[in-house]
């Protein structure tokens, strides 16, 4: 039954968002757009994916400099007679992005990531979470609470078996953003995006797959009033792994659907189906070779003008779970996010009260 909402989930949201007519086309709210999330399993990590993304372009002379953090319980533990898969940690991501509007509808910017893998300590609480709500355990209750493994045997060898990681460097990005065409009553805002990924993060550590990546897509969005939808797709070029080049595909589709309901001008709820084809096949296991899909559910809002003339504050806090106990998707995520968005041209900008909206 779960396995059959999770695409319903996402029918829903696209339906809602962007086929539905609504009554007026009237933008009373702006939308914060969607999570800057993605799949926590630390191989997809290691490789380009999909970061999500509004198809609307910051303006010229915006800075946005943003802290993310995404804190995750993983237990992968699969085998049969061809490989054996062993994920079972805590991991944290800690990425700093920075974006800046060059005008003329481009944008670009930098992302950085930092990594810690541990055995960490939410093992009891996750099982008590997915038996209160009734979701499947996945054998977490067959092993002790608290233990770290990062580690495949595939074809009669151990592809990788990681120690504990303590705050490393992972695979730093870039990324440019043209706006093609902006919303109105008729259209929704549509932008293409191109990722491309370094190998800055050490591969004999686990924090990088040790080449390049490119990918490209497009962003679409689209409001009525106060409900907005968000719409990106994306195709990624893989350099791959050396350790694991015959188990992993050279290149990945990923895409995202987030539905935003604007609550006060300052803050929203959002709901998001983000997945993908599988970057990894042929071990036979699920764990490994199977499609990732992730529900994430969470509020985004921003206060301008909060430091005066410094700039905005933007903030998100965001839950995520896989729903099943099958698939590379991680068990239990929990996004944070803090920025400020500086305006370099120092224009003059209506007051970010909270109680003021567009109407």
């Amino acid at each position: 039954m779960r396995n059959a909402l999770r695409p319903l989930i996402a029918v829903a949201i696209f339906l809602v968002c962007f086929v539905i007519p609504a009554p007026a086309a009237a933008h009373g709210y702006e939308g914060f757009g969607p999570f800057v999330s993605r799949n926590q399993n630390p191989i997809y990590l290691q490789n380009l994916s999909l970061t999500p993304r509004k198809a609307e372009v910051l303006p010229e002379g915006t800075l946005d400099v943003r802290i993310d953090s995404a804190y995750s319980n993983l237990f992968e533990k699969e085998a049969n007679a061809q490989a054996s898969l062993n994920l079972d940690m805590e991991l944290w991501r800690l990425a700093v992005m920075a974006s800046y509007g060059f005008g003329r509808g481009l944008e670009a910017g930098i992302q950085v990531p930092m990594y810690e893998m541990w055995g960490g300590f939410l093992d009891g609480f996750i099982q008590k979470f997915h038996k209160f709500f009734g979701f499947p355990n996945g054998g977490r209750d067959r092993v002790p609470n608290g233990e770290f493994h990062y580690r495949l045997d595939a074809g009669g060898r151990t592809a990788f078996d990681f120690p504990s990681v303590d705050w490393g460097l992972g695979d730093v990005s870039i990324y440019v953003k043209h706006q093609l065409i902006g919303q109105d009553d008729d259209l929704p805002a549509v932008a293409w995006f191109a990722d491309l990924k370094f190998p800055t993060g050490r591969r004999s550590r686990g924090l990088g797959s040790g080449s390049p990546d490119f990918g490209i897509g497009l962003a679409m969005d689209n409001t009525w009033k106060r409900l907005h939808g968000y719409v990106n797709v994306g195709w990624f070029i893989l350099g791959g792994n050396e350790y694991i080049d015959e188990l992993m595909y050279n290149q990945m589709f990923s895409y995202m659907l987030a539905g935003e309901l604007s609550i006060l001008p300052s803050l929203s709820l959002v709901v998001q189906i983000e997945g993908g084809t599988p970057l990894l096949h042929g071990t036979g296991l699920d764990q490994w070779d199977g499609m990732p899909m992730d529900l994430v559910i969470g509020f985004k809002g921003e206060e301008k003008d909060i430091f005066g003339d410094l700039g905005d504050l933007t903030w998100q806090v965001a839950f995520a779970e896989d729903i099943t106990s099958q698939g590379p998707s991680v068990d239990f995520t929990v996004y944070m996010s803090l920025g400020v968005r500086f305006d370099l041209k120092e224009r003059k900008r209506a007051k970010g009260d909270w109680l003021a909206g567009k109407t």
